[in-house]
């Protein structure tokens, strides 16, 4: 064929294939892919990561997961997640951390155009509550072994650790040895922060130079966690991650403590009593007028009646619609703090309670969280103890050559070492020494907590005209350190 004419042809035909290629891509279905859990590895009881991952999917998509809560016992008690997905040609990505209970199963669903694009499912058998010890290490398996089989020790790579501290409320330990790529060192602060234990194995190499800012000792502590650097075989670093641990308190333990304990004080209705006296003086008068009266006598009692009711509702109904308390836990390591925010609300008439920020309600109930925070229905007279995500804050309370300091510019008020007793009040910038006080009864803001606090554990108070922040130092003052004051 004349070269010419074969080349013209070929032309010809691109049109066709554009057009193919066009159509083949137009008929491509949308990618949606969604992990719950660090690496896919779910902790039961604990804040996971959720990351949703789509391709070509409508602009304006949604995303809907729904956790059923629920037993035999109760029936059905969903949890939905409604998330707002960019959508468009090419990768949309969201990612959020979600407060995951024990769960009958978890369903999802990526809705664009008024039509469902994808959809999957998460059976509920199978669910852990252990949290995890995670590896960046080509040599998780002696890791592994060295934990032991009641360990959940997972692998993964360092760009799937997630930057938000409370993403890592249900990992015990982070452990890098450096012969796996990097983690950031964003990504480890957090960790540390979040509450686990960051261990840097051995010596780094140069790739991992970051991780030496935060391992410049043999223990630094940073909010509930703390990084060890740590040497020797993986059965060290085994057991100094079990030791640091069985150091600390259980952050949910803390929680429901804190909760144990009403943190408002609902409006108290009128006696029966007095009710009674009321109703019974009414009659006496409604009968004693109608005697007396006829028809205009009981008309008097009745509009009587009205009138007594009228103020008397006045007098006893509730100032406001909704009462509200709080209190933070603030767990301090180092300069930063895992801060906690419970917080409690009575409403008085069948109400929908909205909450900014990511929160979950302390029991097991129906709820909705979106873009926008959380949404319960409340009844009447009924309330319920929201737990917000945990936040990293600046501590206020810290411990400075031998001396407890208030870093802060609000007074620490009822600061109390336990195992030595109460240590007064310190001002903003003041500092004091430890010493043996008198036992008293100890502040009702932190009375339940106590016992479940090690010797040594600083506590404080401040900010309580609004709503107490109890700040908690674990073990800050060394037993060793007492025979000294």
């Amino acid at each position: 064929m004349n070269p010419v004419r074969r080349f013209a042809s070929r032309l010809a035909a691109l049109p066709l294939a554009v057009a193919l290629a066009a159509l083949a891509f137009a008929q491509a279905p949308p990618l949606v892919e969604l992990e719950l859990g660090l690496g896919g590895n779910v902790v039961v009881g604990a804040w996971n990561p959720l990351r949703v991952v789509a391709r070509d999917v409508p602009l304006g998509s949604r995303v809907e997961v729904t956790f059923d809560q629920g037993t035999l016992r109760s029936g059905e008690v969903p949890f939905r997640l409604q998330l707002p997905v960019s959508g468009g040609p090419g990768l949309s990505v969201v990612e959020r951390t979600v407060y995951v209970a024990p769960f009958a199963s978890v369903t999802w669903a990526l809705v664009g155009d008024g039509a469902v694009v994808a959809s999957g499912s998460i059976p509920g058998r199978g669910q852990d509550s252990r949290p995890l010890d995670v590896v960046l290490s080509r040599r998780s398996g002696s890791y592994a072994a060295a934990f032991g089989e009641s360990a959940r020790v997972v692998d993964v790579s360092a760009a799937q650790l997630p930057l938000a501290p409370e993403a890592y409320d249900g990992v015990r330990s982070v452990v890098v040895d450096g012969t796996a790529a990097a983690p950031r060192l964003e990504a480890v602060a957090a960790a540390a922060a979040g509450g686990a234990v960051v261990v840097v194995h051995g010596e780094m190499p140069a790739s991992h130079a970051e991780l030496r800012l935060l391992a410049a000792g043999p223990v630094m502590p940073l909010g509930a966690g703390a990084v060890l650097a740590v040497s020797g075989s993986p059965g060290d670093v085994a057991r100094a991650v079990e030791s640091f641990a069985a150091s600390r308190p259980a952050r949910s333990e803390l929680i429901a403590a804190a909760a144990a304990r009403p943190l408002v004080t609902p409006p108290a209705p009128l006696r029966q009593q007095v009710v009674v006296a009321a109703a019974v003086a009414f009659s006496v008068l409604a009968v004693t007028a109608t005697r007396l009266f006829g028809a205009p006598g009981l008309a008097s009692a009745l509009l009587l009646a009205v009138l007594v009711s009228g103020a008397a509702w006045l007098y006893a109904r509730p100032t406001e619609p909704e009462v509200v308390g709080s209190r933070t836990l603030a767990l301090v390591g180092g300069e930063l703090a895992h801060a906690t925010l419970l917080e409690e609300r009575y409403t008085l008439p069948a109400t929908t309670v909205r909450v900014a920020g990511p929160a979950r309600p302390l029991d097991a109930r129906s709820y909705v969280v979106d873009e926008g925070g959380l949404r319960v229905d409340l009844p009447g007279w009924r309330s319920v103890v929201l737990v917000a995500a945990p936040r990293v804050v600046d501590a206020q309370l810290g411990f400075e050559d031998g001396s407890i300091v208030n870093r802060g510019a609000t007074p620490l008020t009822d600061v109390l070492v336990v195992g030595l007793g109460p240590q007064g009040d310190l001002a903003p910038g003041a500092r004091a020494r430890p010493t043996s006080g008198e036992d008293g009864p100890p502040h009702e803001a932190y009375a339940s907590l106590l016992p479940l606090l090690p010797a040594g554990t600083v506590v404080a108070l401040s900010g309580c005209e609004v709503g107490c922040t109890v700040w908690l130092a674990p073990s800050l003052v060394a037993a060793g350190d007492w025979e000294e004051m």
